[in-house]
């Protein structure tokens, strides 16, 4: 039963899927995600990102969990 996912894991390695990790783990974002105020982050992250990737945009009502813009649960 192992050997067949070490082979699977060794063709993948040496036709090169795993090369760019960073970069495929980047790619189901959009640009607006990167963006995002996060209100968790400290003054040091919110910084590195914004030089990164422009400044923070606000988050609409309920977009990082809790209620609505009309106070309902979502």
């Amino acid at each position: 039963m192992t050997l067949v996912p070490a082979l699977v894991l060794v063709w993948g390695w040496r036709r090169g899927f795993f090369r760019d990790l960073e970069g495929q783990s980047r790619v189901i974002f959009d640009e607006r995600d990167w963006q995002l105020a996060r209100p968790w982050e400290s003054d040091a992250e919110r910084l590195d990102r914004a030089l990164a990737h422009g400044p923070p945009l606000a988050p609409t009502p309920g977009e990082w969990g809790g209620a609505g813009a009309d106070g309902s649960a979502r």
